[in-house]
């Protein structure tokens, strides 16, 4: 007999291990497949995420657990073997957290592997490779068998999400056309353990630019660093040995380092063309891989998860048609061509003459002239946008008061669902009845925001209320002219409306883009 579930996993990396999670805490069932034990897949390969990752931890209740294993960033620059600074990128934060973490993948993975395997709503199949699957108009059906052997298990599930990495068979098996960005590269990357405090810059992921081949170098800690030496496929194998990483380590820094981990990536940088084959859906490194300079790669992947779960959600309530799904590569494919580009672009500066000339001149040089801004959020383009200038961008997230006092942040004074908010209003008395019974529909959060320097007003019709503390997100709603703010499940800004009138033509929109059953789209007629 076959077991059936909502949604199934490929790959139990750090990326399908938080979709899980994300899923299962919307209420779906989830079962997850991977070939290996969970502790052979406790690999370092990634070493940083980005503000809006530590976002998608703080709404599953992990930022707490998490934050003393996470050393803040400003961003990225790029140095010479004397640590002097020939460009430097920071990049811009949107709420209480740093831009950019450094972390120990192993010691964050741990954490959410015990998160998932006490869920009740999560399934896990370790050390079980997907054999074959076959699919309709309605469900996958799947075969696995523990690894090495044909002993077959059948799974169904509405969806399979594949994201075990980029040498993924599923996507090969979909015979998906590539396009290639003509990038492949080898990284020897080595995590180290200190003595004595790191002597790596406390602030930024560094790439030494005249080693005798690029190397990132980041603190991870006080005392723990990450390393990523840039090699010749050819030669790296041989780079690998103790021997050579001890030497390798030792012409680049003086203090008795404890290697902790030491494996090799091969990076290529390419996209599939299609990221969707009717109920199977392909998600990071499965899907896009880009070169290693800024690290942006899992947190890439985990974009993808979080664009991906809330219209599963819709999909899975019949509140929204599978055309829904069209949006997921509509939407973060053109962010991962600009973080893929922008790679490209620091790789050629290595091969340029312009860093010679920098390293000439830098001591006369004006430091404001090396720094740049780099912002490398979310910014849709296209999908389930409205019209605002910030539509498609990351929320605002400081500090604010709930009802009972609490500080918290504003992500995580929000729920898995559409959220309305009106500044200093009641949103629910703006909306008219077609609105309301579609939010419903849909599932929404009304929150009131008091603005900072009133009296905190808590009218509880149907509403959450909030106090703007910091009065950051007064500032911020004023900024973009909105009185009112429609947000999406996945923290992404849907629109600004100035007054009711937008308000209620804001949520039309939002009905009609993403494509309800016509009981509900009726009512906007």
């Amino acid at each position: 007999m076959k077991k059936e579930y909502d949604i199934l996993i490929v790959g139990y990396g750090m990326l399908g291990n938080l979709a899980a999670l994300l899923l299962a805490d919307m209420g779906m069932s989830v079962v997850v497949v991977e070939k290996k034990q969970a502790t052979d897949i406790l690999v370092a390969k990634s070493a940083r995420i980005d503000e809006e990752i530590l976002l998608v931890l703080e709404q599953l209740g992990l930022i707490d657990v998490v934050k003393d294993l996470l050393y803040p960033l400003e961003g990225t620059q790029i140095v010479d073997k004397k640590e002097r600074v020939l460009l430097e990128f920071n990049q811009t934060s949107r709420s209480q957290f740093a831009p950019l973490v450094g972390f120990y993948q192993p010691d964050i993975q741990k954490i959410i592997q015990e998160k998932a395997a006490a869920h009740k709503n999560i399934n896990l199949f370790l050390g079980y490779e997907v054999e074959t699957f076959e699919q309709d108009e309605a469900k996958v059906d799947v075969y696995i068998s523990p690894t090495g052997t044909q002993n077959f298990i059948a799974l169904e599930a509405n969806f399979m999400l594949v994201c075990n990495g980029q040498y993924s068979r599923i996507a090969d098996f979909l015979k998906i056309e590539i396009k290639d960005y003509k990038y492949h590269s080898s990284v020897l990357c080595v995590d180290t353990v200190g003595k004595k405090a790191t002597q790596v810059s406390p602030n930024y992921a560094q790439t030494i630019y005249d080693a005798e081949f690029p190397v990132v170098k980041m603190a991870k800690g006080k005392l723990h660093q990450r390393w990523e030496f840039q090699m010749d496929k050819e030669n790296i194998e041989a780079d690998q040995t103790p021997e050579k990483v001890r030497r390798l380590l030792a012409a680049l820094n003086p203090l008795d380092l404890t290697v902790e981990s030491a494996f090799v990536y091969n990076f290529d940088s390419k996209i599939l063309e299609k990221w969707q084959e009717k109920r199977v859906l392909i998600l990071g490194d499965a899907a896009h891989i880009m070169p290693p300079y800024l690290g942006m790669g899992l947190s890439a992947g985990i974009k993808d998860v979080y664009n991906l779960a809330w219209k599963l959600r819709l999909i899975q309530k019949e509140t929204a048609s599978l055309d829904l799904l069209e949006t997921y590569q509509q939407e973060r494919q053109p962010d991962v061509e600009r973080l893929i580009k922008l790679n490209l672009w620091i790789k050629r500066l290595f091969q340029s003459s312009k860093f010679n000339w920098i390293k000439r001149f830098v001591p006369i040089i004006p430091k404001w002239f090396l720094k740049k801004k780099l912002d490398l959020a979310t910014n849709l383009k296209s999908g389930i946008v409205g019209h605002s200038k910030l539509s498609g961008r990351v929320v605002c997230s400081p500090k604010v008061a709930n009802h009972k006092g609490d500080t918290v942040s504003f992500n995580q004074a929000l729920e898995f669902n559409f959220v309305v908010l009106g500044l200093d209003k009641n949103p629910v008395d703006a909306l008219n009845a077609a609105s309301l019974e579609y939010l419903a529909t849909v599932g929404t959060q009304f929150v009131q925001l008091t603005p900072q320097k009133k009296k905190f007003v808590q009218d509880g019709r149907y509403t959450q209320n909030l106090y703007d503390k910091e009065g950051k997100l007064q500032a911020w709603m004023k900024e973009n002219k909105g009185q009112f703010l429609l947000i999406r499940p996945d923290r992404i800004v849907y629109d600004f409306c100035a007054d009711k009138t937008s308000l209620n033509a804001s949520v039309k929109t939002l009905g009609q883009q993403l494509k309800v059953s016509c009981l509900f789209s009726e009512s906007f007629e």
